[in-house]
């Protein structure tokens, strides 16, 4: 009989003590012949570290690592892409739970289909263990086949929810997506990409348990940025404002996806203006609320940007600039364009002092 393909398991977790152990044994579980193992301990400080060891000891085939900092889940995802030589990977969260035959089923899909990238499974939210508190609704499962602009289009229109994030990706299709960028809905971004290069399939049986379902999307948000990623107050002077739109920061991060993908120049430019309407089309009530509450706080925002000076200044505008940019591009009716002109007079000033003092 011929070998199977490996799949390379990578799951990372962070003080998931009560949880890792299910996780983990869902994973040993799997009826595919050929998978590896690794636990990423993502610095936690609640014993999660010895439940992994313990592991590590009775079943030798399993790496353990731990990390010297929380890197967080974009960083944990990215690792697992570029880490390992298995032709197939898997991202595996310490929360979630799989099927048995999880894996089997997807890699059925992905050898029947050699241009597939992806393969995932309905999904079930749970509690504690056994506790089935429903199912996700089948459309929310993806089927990106056709042309890459028409894979993409279906990525944009109907992702919702984690259960089409958590599969099994073929690593040559991944090799060409571009780094996670720490944007509010890396994961949308990231499977948009994903689709210009191959194929996202699906199984239809609910083989994939998440547990408690999703978090908030401002939750999400703030921790996909740069510095959460670092431990950094998201109030701090320095730190970025695209957090507070999360859904306009979602839509807006797939034009600079596009604009830097593996596409000839016009194929780019036809997807980055094919986003502001696909977005529209979905949460336009929502992203219209974000931008009037960013509005809202604006006068606040720019008196603190006044009230300060030099590098710090020009900084705070700027990244204040960035959040308004991805506004006036997604929901262009809510009218920020005096704030806008008001942070490139305060960006300027600060030029104008660099060039004083030279």
């Amino acid at each position: 009989m011929a070998s199977r393909p490996t799949v390379d398991v990578n799951l990372f977790v962070y003080n998931g003590v009560a949880t890792v152990g299910a996780a983990i044994d869902s994973v040993l579980a799997q009826t595919w012949p050929a998978v590896t193992i690794t636990l990423i301990d993502d610095c936690s400080t609640d014993g999660t570290f010895a439940v992994l060891q313990n592991y590590a000891r009775r079943h030798p085939a399993i790496r353990l690592k731990r990390n010297r900092c929380n890197g967080g889940a974009i960083a944990n995802f990215q690792r697992a892409f570029w880490a390992g030589d298995s032709d197939f990977v898997m991202p595996k969260s310490g929360d979630d739970r799989i099927a048995p035959d999880f894996i089997e089923r997807l890699m059925d899909v992905l050898l029947a289909h050699p241009d597939c990238a992806m393969a995932h499974a309905a999904g079930l939210v749970f509690r504690d263990e056994n506790e089935v508190q429903g199912a996700y609704p089948p459309e929310h499962l993806l089927l990106a086949v056709g042309e890459p602009s028409a894979r993409a289009r279906h990525v944009m229109t109907r992702y919702t929810s984690s259960p089409s994030f958590w599969g099994v990706y073929r690593r040559a299709a991944v090799d060409r997506v571009s780094p996670i960028r720490y944007r509010a809905g890396w994961d949308h971004v990231l499977l948009a990409e994903l689709a210009l290069y191959g194929e996202i399939r699906h199984v239809r049986e609910p083989l994939y348990w998440r547990r408690d379902g999703g978090k908030p999307v401002l939750h999400l948000a703030r921790a996909a940025t740069a510095q959460a990623h670092t431990g950094l107050d998201l109030e701090d002077p320095l730190a970025e404002q695209r957090w507070r739109t999360p859904l306009i920061t979602t839509a807006y991060a797939h034009l600079e996806m596009f604009a830097e993908s593996r596409l000839p120049g016009s194929e780019r430019l036809a997807m980055m203006q094919a986003v502001p309407g696909i977005f529209r089309g979905r949460w336009l009530p929502w992203m219209q609320q974000e931008a009037a509450s960013l509005g809202a706080k604006l006068p606040a925002m720019l008196e603190r940007i006044r009230a300060s000076e030099g590098v710090l200044r020009g900084w705070m505008a700027r990244t204040l600039a960035e959040t308004l940019q991805g506004a006036a591009a997604i929901v262009p009716e809510v009218n920020l364009a005096a704030s806008m002109f008001e942070l490139t007079v305060l960006a300027a000033s600060v030029e104008q002092q660099h060039e004083a003092v030279a």
